[in-house]
């Protein structure tokens, strides 16, 4: 099972944007040791955590998926 963990949420009150920093860990027992998703502020005062998981999980995946050629 892959495990996905939101590390922090860092807002940005320049440009009304949040990065969403993370870790993975693949089933595999590969892992992303940090990353970051940014999203507009608007957008993340409307999300679940559960949302923000997905937002991640999407964003990863379009991320792999697009490098295999």
């Amino acid at each position: 099972m892959n495990n996905i963990q939101i590390k922090n949420e860092i807002q940005n009150p320049d440009n009304n944007t949040v990065r969403i920093v993370f870790g993975v860990t693949f089933a595999t027992g590969t892992s992303i040791s940090e990353g970051a998703v940014t999203i507009t502020k608007a957008d993340w005062l409307d999300m679940t955590g559960r949302q923000k998981l997905e937002k991640v999980a999407n964003q990863v995946s379009a991320d792999m998926l697009s490098t295999v050629k």
